[in-house]
């Protein structure tokens, strides 16, 4: 990672329907060459789920945005702050954002980057389905979302919304 990056960490199974949101956004990214947004140099990362290493993708970036598809939202897109918080529930699924901030602290023995979340409203996450119509539409809104975010100089209208949401 290149120290001052901004790091979009996308998460989610492109096999289980809508779960696939958040990759495909980040490809859409990648594939018009967005190699640069709020002033700083961009760091794509993918996985199915976040892990305890992901701690080390995160090392040397000013700031991370994690994008994952979401349920339990009424809205399109839901864009909010993640801070560290210790949780208690463990599984072999992955980890929280809340615990990966948290794992940093632990592992680093310093504050991680400022985070925030864009949770994309999904509806169908069944094994083998393709993308719905209506998250399809959801992940336009996304890509145009995160575009204006990156457009800006700086951090402002990112932090703007985040105090807005």
């Amino acid at each position: 990672m290149t120290a001052d990056a901004l790091l979009i960490f996308a998460y989610g199974n492109v096999s289980r329907g809508d779960d696939a949101l958040a990759p495909l956004l980040l490809e859409r990214l990648q594939q018009q060459g967005i190699q640069h947004g709020c002033g700083l140099t961009l760091q794509y990362l993918t996985d199915y789920q976040m892990h305890i290493e992901h701690v080390m993708d995160m090392q040397q970036c000013r700031r991370v945005l994690l994008i994952d598809a979401a349920q339990d939202t009424a809205q399109a897109l839901r864009f909010y702050p993640v801070t560290a918080q210790a949780q208690t529930l463990y599984t072999t699924h992955g980890m929280s954002p809340s615990t990966l901030l948290h794992t940093y602290q632990q592992v680093l023995h310093e504050e991680p980057p400022a985070t925030a979340m864009l949770a994309i409203t999904g509806y169908q996450f069944e094994l083998g389905e393709g993308l719905s119509p209506q998250a399809e539409a959801n992940l336009d809104q996304a890509e145009d979302f995160v575009k204006s975010l990156l457009d800006a100089e700086d951090f402002s209208r990112w932090d703007a919304r985040l105090a807005s949401d």
